[in-house]
């Protein structure tokens, strides 16, 4: 299995099979002929060079053992900085009930845009069910380097001491299809460890890197103290299929890009 310098394994960290013959018309905008097909995000460990990034790069293994290649893959809408992890899968991918799909693996050479270069070829995953809920897959300290580098999305306001990037493993809403605000931000917490060795949970005091249609968010924090953990209560956002979130706690990662 390829490493980085961080001694990060090139894995999958998941595969949501998020709609079933149900992409919106404005998904033709991703690749023609869109509409109406299956689409799966897949969250990878590393971000994606996307000159390597190909539909042949993914073989999905169905119920019936059926091996399926994706019509097409995007990095769409995931572009920000660090958010380039999260490939859209499109195309005849399974059936939710009669042939569902069970595994993905990368059977080409996908490559990371980081130095120094791992390979994704072999990398493998279950697939998440079409009823399951959304769930954060990965947590992340951004460096400070990229607060100030254009996006997308909202930004965190001036001030804050440090920023976790949250990777949901598909795109989320609330449910009546706004985006996450106030309470949400207050439903994140935010374990840090303190100076002394001592835990605290906060609250973010806000909520960014909304607005783009990714599955990510940005929990800006007003101190330097190192976030350890993130949770999130089951029940409150909804993927594209209306599934509720299921509750989530995950460690903060460092180092991976």
């Amino acid at each position: 299995m390829a490493v980085d310098v961080n001694k990060q394994p090139a894995k999958l960290l998941s595969a949501f099979f998020g709609l079933d013959n149900d992409l919106p018309f404005r998904a033709n905008a991703l690749c023609f002929g869109a509409s109406g097909k299956d689409g799966m995000p897949v969250v990878l460990s590393h971000t994606v060079a996307q000159e390597t990034l190909q539909p042949e790069d993914f073989q999905i293994v169905t119920r019936s053992g059926d091996v399926r290649t994706p019509k097409c893959v995007t990095l769409r809408p995931a572009q920000d900085p660090g958010e380039r992890r999260t490939v859209l899968l499109i195309g005849d991918l399974g059936d939710a009930v009669d042939n569902p799909p069970l595994s993905v693996q990368v059977v080409g050479d996908l490559l990371s845009d980081g130095a120094p270069v791992v390979n994704f070829i072999g990398a493998y995953t279950d697939v998440t069910p079409l009823d399951a809920g959304p769930s954060i897959v990965l947590a992340e300290e951004v460096p400070e380097s990229e607060w100030a580098r254009k996006t997308r999305g909202t930004v965190c306001p001036a001030g804050i001491q440090q920023i976790v990037r949250i990777t949901w493993n598909g795109g989320v809403r609330l449910p009546n299809g706004n985006e996450p605000g106030d309470t949400e931000r207050r439903l994140y917490r935010v374990r840090v460890e303190r100076r002394d060795g001592s835990n605290d949970e906060i609250n973010p005091v806000a909520l960014a890197e909304l607005g783009d249609g990714d599955n990510n968010h940005f929990l800006c924090l007003d101190t330097a103290d190192p976030a350890v953990e993130v949770s999130f209560p089951a029940g409150r956002l909804v993927d594209p299929n209306q599934d509720l979130n299921a509750y989530t706690h995950i460690d903060v990662s460092r180092g991976v890009n």
